[in-house]
């Protein structure tokens, strides 16, 4: 058994349209070869706005099911602010990794569908939403990966119509066999909108560090959420 814990820092997270901090943490465990959970907090405060941040709370747990196939299913919550009811999110991740013959790259795929609602509302005020996703890393060195991935955000309520869409590459460097950074760019653009949007343009540094653990286990870790859940 192996535990995982990882330090999120985006500190600042670097938005040209609108500029933000994210710090938060995450614990990730993986309970046996098919079954892992994790657990998240995070914190969101705008530096350009004179408001209050939002907190995000997020558990979520996955499970195998073929090789280079898992499900995820969690919710996450974010408290209202100004007497507002807050928002509940719930949602499941199809995951699917295919490597690409003998070349060195390898298909990553995330189908999610998600319903966000405040808590106890009627199903009127719930957005339904898909979000494919698709992505190529490769393993530059043995210390250096790298991946390039877009999504998009299709709405299924009042909208019915693609909503976002979001472009991100990433670094993942290896220092030692506990301690890993992770270094992302992405750019996000709200679409079909009538109101003149810019992109979010966001630089985010992720810290991962594995606990020790003494114990033998007959398995390899997956590592089954990948990069980070709210990556």
């Amino acid at each position: 058994m192996r535990l995982f814990l990882t330090l999120l820092f985006l500190t600042p997270t670097v938005l040209f349209a609108q500029l933000e901090s994210w710090n938060g943490v995450s614990f990730e465990h993986e309970v046996g070869p098919k079954w892992g959970y994790v657990i998240e907090a995070e914190y969101r405060w705008p530096f350009n706005e004179f408001t209050d941040g939002s907190a995000l709370f997020l558990l979520a747990g996955n499970r195998a099911l073929a090789k280079n196939l898992s499900i995820t299913f969690g919710s996450r919550f974010e408290p209202g602010r100004n007497g507002e009811s807050g928002t509940l999110r719930l949602f499941s991740d199809l995951n699917y990794k295919y490597p690409l013959g003998g070349s060195p790259f390898t298909l990553e795929s995330r189908l999610r569908y998600q319903q966000d609602r405040p808590p106890g509302a009627d199903g009127s005020l719930r957005r339904v939403s898909i979000r494919p996703r698709l992505g190529i890393a490769t393993d530059i060195s043995n210390t250096l990966s790298a991946v390039a991935e877009f999504e998009g955000r299709y709405r299924f309520d009042s909208r019915n119509e693609w909503a976002r869409r979001r472009y991100t590459f990433g670094l993942e460097y290896t220092f030692t066999e506990r301690l890993k950074i992770e270094l992302f760019y992405r750019q996000e653009l709200r679409i079909n909108s009538s109101a003149l949007q810019t992109p979010d343009r966001i630089l985010g540094l992720y810290f991962d560090y594995t606990l020790p653990d003494d114990r033998n286990r007959d398995w390899k870790y997956r590592h089954p959420f990948g990069r980070s859940v709210t990556w």
